[in-house]
């Protein structure tokens, strides 16, 4: 049987003579075309797996790119918000350093106004306390009935006139307010007797009791 133009599994006895022997050179370009397409395989293998790397590498090297590119304008977006921030940051603290500054240039004006409000106020107070005591303190210490009579004509007289200055008179067990009542006390001291009145004095300075004491 042949095959490939050659007998296969014949026996040599059986075979032309003129068929027996293969052409040297058909088997040499036979040999040269199988070495021709490996080394055109070997090229097409080379290429191709240079072409998957180019399909790899191109969009890598894409990306690398573009991201060099977009880390370069974020760092950049980034340093200008910083500094727009720094800015404004300085802006805000100068701007709330200048109104502390202004508000303790007020309360500083505040505080001196009330200063010298309160300091009127005391003076006033004192000139107020220094006129109405006045009337009551000529009579205090130790006394007698003359000067003890007008020292209770002058209470009863501001009692009658002045609700808001009430004064308080205490003789031994009596206590009162009423003029009527601090006149009717006038009889209880006697002519050449030594007394001491002794007066108290509110939160404002003004007195409001005469306390009188036998001696």
């Amino acid at each position: 049987m042949k095959k490939n133009g050659e007998y296969v599994g014949v026996d040599d006895k059986y075979i032309p003579e003129n068929e027996k022997y293969v052409d040297d050179s058909l088997l040499g370009d036979k040999q040269i075309n199988q070495e021709n397409i490996k080394k055109v395989a070997k090229k097409i293998g080379v290429g191709y797996l240079i072409f998957i790397g180019l399909i790899i590498a191109v969009p890598i090297g894409l990306m690398i790119f573009f991201g060099i590119r977009f880390n370069n304008a974020f760092n950049k977006s980034k340093n200008m918000f910083n500094e727009v921030l720094d800015k404004t940051t300085s802006q805000i603290e100068k701007t709330q350093s200048s109104i502390n500054e202004a508000e303790e240039d007020f309360q500083e004006k505040v505080d001196k106004q009330k200063e010298q409000v309160n300091k009127q106020k005391e003076q006033a107070n004192k000139i107020e306390a220094d006129s109405f005591n006045k009337n009551f303190e000529s009579f205090s210490g130790t006394t007698y009935k003359l000067f003890l009579t007008t020292l209770l004509d002058n209470v009863a007289t501001n009692n009658k006139k002045n609700s808001d200055k009430i004064i308080t008179v205490v003789y031994n067990t009596t206590i009162t307010s009423n003029p009527d009542e601090i006149i009717n006390l006038k009889q209880s001291f006697e002519e050449g007797k030594k007394y001491e009145s002794i007066l108290d004095y509110d939160s404002n300075g003004l007195v409001n009791k005469v306390t009188i004491k036998d001696l």
